[in-house]
């Protein structure tokens, strides 16, 4: 359910209308509806989405844009944040919003980025986000996805299905053939498994802090780079994601 109080930042109005499709995709793998006989099902489908636009319709934004829509979700409810985005520069301006945040107990997710090289910003404020790479159908990082100490964890980035608005150009995406449906690949695609993965657990145990939730994350994460790199390493941090390992002794404990 998308709510109705999000916010424009690089128009600065109250219609956060997606004219790109980066926004509209991310945000159908985080919490695309479920039970409604009808295309996909995001990770978190009962939660709810605040939008918040940050890039314009050629997908560019800038540092002010984030640091505003960060502190718009921050005082508006938000229990997650998604940072699908990223910059190669380090900003005090951004790293204060980020703890403003986090000192909230919002759980912040970004992507590490697509270039092969240095984890982005804000995904390396590793203090306060959970960085996200990317993993492909064998549960190995990607070679563009971005690396560094900061990675905490990977999740699916490749060929990933998911939400369009309708008047997208749909091959731009891929060959799926029902829109508004399309694939697409990136960081920014294997940060929202994490974002609705962080969503559910605290629909489970909304009293857990965002550094708790964050933890659960990490710690139940699968080692799938074992052999060449046993343990936390720069390419997939703890490992990619495994929600069941992770959700089902927090449900156990809680019906006890």
């Amino acid at each position: 359910k998308i709510l109705s109080s999000g916010r424009d930042f690089v128009n600065d109005d109250l219609d956060a209308t997606d004219d790109h499709g980066h926004g509209t995709h991310v945000a159908g793998i985080a919490a695309a509806e479920s039970n409604n006989n009808e295309g996909i099902a995001g990770v978190a489908w009962n939660c709810k989405i605040l939008p918040i636009k940050i890039v314009d319709e050629e997908g560019y934004g800038d540092y002010y844009s984030m640091i505003e829509g960060i502190t718009y979700a921050a005082d508006n409810g938000a229990d997650v944040i998604n940072l699908s985005v990223g910059g190669e520069f380090t900003a005090q301006t951004l790293e204060e919003a980020l703890k403003y945040a986090y000192d909230k107990d919002i759980v912040i997710i970004a992507a590490v980025g697509n270039e092969g090289g240095a984890v982005l910003f804000p995904a390396a404020y590793d203090d306060y986000c959970l960085a996200v790479a990317a993993t492909d159908y064998d549960d190995i990082r990607v070679d563009w996805s971005n690396f560094g100490p900061e990675v905490d964890v990977a999740a699916p980035g490749e060929r990933i299905i998911s939400l369009v608005p309708t008047w997208y150009p749909f091959t731009i995406w891929g060959d799926f053939e029902l829109p508004p449906y399309g694939y697409g690949f990136g960081t920014s695609l294997a940060a929202p498994h994490v974002s609705g993965f962080a969503a559910l657990i605290k629909s489970i145990k909304p009293w857990l802090t965002a550094a708790e939730i964050m933890n659960i994350i990490r710690y139940s994460a699968d080692d799938t780079n074992n052999e060449d790199y046993p343990g936390k390493d720069e390419f997939i941090g703890y490992g990619r994601i495994n929600m069941e390992k992770a959700l089902v002794p927090i449900k156990i404990t809680t019906h006890k």
